[in-house]
């Protein structure tokens, strides 16, 4: 029978608690400071595990075998590795509580396409936390534009984005003059700590971006879209179609520079669409949940092509 662990601090959510080893969960508990959180927990085949506490990367000792690593991902899969396939060729996976695992290893592919994953070698699990009171600035620039244009928010990975993106969206949708807010949230984290009653959400929880955002614009009647990771050509053929049907979008790219961005040939497509009106860059004071903004508008970032 496996070894529950209750962590007295409540560092690690209980689906991760069932799952892991115990000695593993007994070292998280030791070396995250008092005061501080989770923000991932990368586990490994055959190397040292870590913690990203705050910003910073904490080594641990523990070192988790093949068969350990397997076991982990059949628990992750409770037990069915089939039902997650579709996920876990795509790099994830989703638990309960909007946890999501990176998931790596050899991968099996046909035709170019890879078709099944095994030997995993590498879990990078982020763990969400509830949002801190933060965004304002970003909700201001919606307002600033009258919902007419949408805000692109960039950043490395790990900055905190899509922590951002759900800030903001509850700002949007709450309050005393609240939107309707349509959130595609397709890797089933973005939707996490969003389940207050009094939020004018709606929940598009799995659906391909593209799809979501169809529905959004057009069934839903949304009055502001709000989804995490876009970039595909395809991607953002529809958000511009959405664009033109009147809805802005708040979304997120991983990204260094607004000229890196823009050289993406999705992104470049939806900013001659002028789908957004203002282009974010985040970065993130060590140690705190603090963001500093780099705005530049539509116009100064044309300028830079």
């Amino acid at each position: 029978m496996q070894n529950i662990v209750v962590n007295a601090r409540q560092l690690l959510p209980s689906v991760l608690a069932l799952a892991l080893p115990k000695r593993l969960c007994l070292e998280v508990e030791k070396s995250v400071p008092a005061g501080d959180v989770i923000e991932e927990l990368r586990l490994r085949r055959g190397r040292c595990a870590s913690l990203t506490v705050s910003g910073r990367n904490l080594r641990l000792s523990t070192i988790l075998s093949g068969v350990e690593m397997d076991d982990i991902l059949l628990r992750f899969c409770e037990g069915s590795l089939y039902a997650h396939s579709e996920t876990i060729v795509q790099g994830y996976l989703t638990l309960k509580g909007g946890i999501r695992v990176g998931v790596c290893g050899r991968a099996g592919v046909t035709s170019g396409d890879v078709t099944g994953v095994s030997q995993v070698t590498s879990f990078s699990i982020r763990i969400p936390h509830p949002a801190p009171p933060v965004g304002e600035e970003i909700a201001l620039l919606l307002h600033r534009f009258s919902l007419t244009r949408g805000v692109l928010i960039y950043a490395p990975p790990a900055v905190g984005k899509t922590t951002l993106l759900r800030t903001v969206a509850a700002r949007m949708a709450g309050g005393e003059c609240p939107l309707r807010v349509a959130v595609v949230d397709t890797r089933g984290e973005l939707g996490y700590s969003l389940s207050s009653p009094a939020l004018l959400i709606d929940l598009l929880s799995g659906y391909p971006r593209g799809v979501g955002l169809s529905i959004a614009a057009r069934t839903l009647s949304a009055q502001l879209i709000v989804c995490d990771e876009i970039g595909d050509l395809n991607e953002a053929r529809e958000i511009v179609e959405a664009h033109n049907c009147g809805v802005p979008l708040l979304a997120s790219a991983h990204a260094a520079d607004v000229r890196e961005l823009l050289a993406r040939p999705g992104m470049r497509l939806l900013h001659e669409a002028r789908c957004f009106g203002a282009y974010v860059g985040l970065s993130r004071r060590l140690g705190s949940f603090d963001y500093e903004y780099d705005v530049l508008e539509w116009e100064a970032a044309d300028a830079l092509l």
